[in-house]
C-alpha cells in the first residue's frame, strides 16, 4: 500500500507529518519507529541512530536508502524480542488503532525505553461512536480476498484513553491532546461534494468516477486550508473547533530513583 503517495499527499497527512517531525526534532539518541512504513520519518530524524520495525517484510523492501537506518520484521505487540531500555526514544504513529491488544504496544514501549526516554504516539481520535472496523474500498483493489470483505480492523483512541494505558504500562504521561483541528472546518463543504459523488456514482459505478471524486476532495481541501491559513482567516475558525480528529500522548520513561 502506497501510504506515502496517497495519504500524506492529503490535508490530514500533511498536518499529521508536520507536527510528527515537530516533536521528534526535538529528540536526542537512538530512536525506534514502531510500524515505520518505509521509514519516511527515520529519513527525517537527525538526532540519532535510526531504527525502524513494520510486521510486513514486503514494505519494508521499498524502505528509503538515502539514510542509514537499520531495519527489521517485528509484531508491535511483541517487542520484547529487544533487550530491556534499548532505546532513547520511540515514535509509534497510526499503529495503534490496527492492534487487537493496544495494551501489548504500550507494554512493549516501556520494554524498550531507555530510563529518561521519550516516547510519541498517534492515533485517531473519535466524539460519539467508537469504531471499530470499517470499509476500505482499496482492499479489493490490491488484490486483497478475505473473510471480513471490503473491512478490517480500525478503531481510535480519546487522549485520557491513551493516557490510562501508558500509566498501567508504568510510563509517566507528559503530555496528551489532539491535532489536525484544521480538518474540521477545511473539510466540511468537500465532504458535502465527496458524498453527493458517491451518491451519484451508485448509478454509474465507475471506478474512475470514485477516484476522481476522491482526488477532488483531497484538493479542494487543501485550497481552503491555504486560503484560510494565509489570510488569517484560519485563527478565527480554530477558536470554534475544541479538538483535531487525531489524538496523541508524550510519555516519559521514569529513571528509578536513588534512595
Amino acid at each position: 500500500y502506497p501510504e506515502e503517495e496517497q495519504v500524506y499527499q492529503t490535508l490530514r497527512g500533511m498536518l499529521r507529518k508536520k507536527f510528527v517531525l515537530s516533536r521528534i526534532n526535538d529528540f536526542r539518541g537512538s530512536l525506534l519507529e514502531i510500524g515505520c512504513n518505509r521509514g519516511m520519518y527515520l529519513q527525517a530524524y537527525q538526532g540519532g541512530t535510526r531504527f525502524g520495525v513494520d510486521l510486513s517484510l514486503s514494505v519494508l523492501k521499498y524502505a528509503h536508502t538515502e539514510k542509514r537506518m537499520h531495519l527489521a520484521v517485528a509484531d508491535a505487540e511483541r517487542l520484547q524480542c529487544f533487550k530491556t531500555d534499548s532505546f532513547q526514544n520511540v515514535l509509534c504513529s497510526e499503529v495503534l488503532e490496527h492492534c487487537l491488544h493496544p495494551q501489548e504496544i504500550f507494554a512493549g514501549i516501556a520494554h524498550v525505553l531507555c530510563p529518561g526516554g521519550t516516547a510519541l504516539l498517534t492515533t485517531p481520535d473519535y466524539r460519539r461512536k467508537k469504531p471499530v472496523w470499517i470499509g476500505l474500498g482499496t482492499l479489493t483493489h490490491f488484490g486483497i480476498d478475505c473473510d471480513c470483505g471490503s473491512e478490517y480492523f480500525h478503531t481510535a483512541y480519546r487522549p485520557e484513553e491513551l493516557a490510562v494505558m501508558a500509566e498501567k504500562a508504568g510510563l509517566a504521561v507528559i503530555e496528551t491532546g489532539t491535532l489536525e483541528k484544521e480538518i474540521k472546518y477545511a473539510a466540511k463543504i468537500p465532504a458535502a461534494i465527496l458524498i453527493f459523488g458517491r451518491m451519484l456514482n451508485k448509478m454509474f459505478k465507475s471506478e474512475k468516477f470514485d477516484a476522481a471524486n476522491e482526488a477532488f476532495f483531497n484538493r479542494l481541501t487543501i485550497w481552503i486550508y491555504q486560503i484560510c491559513h494565509f489570510s488569517g482567516l484560519e485563527k478565527l475558525l480554530l477558536k470554534l473547533v475544541p479538538e483535531g480528529v487525531r489524538s496523541f500522548i508524550v510519555m516519559e520513561k521514569r529513571t528509578e530513583e536513588v534512595h
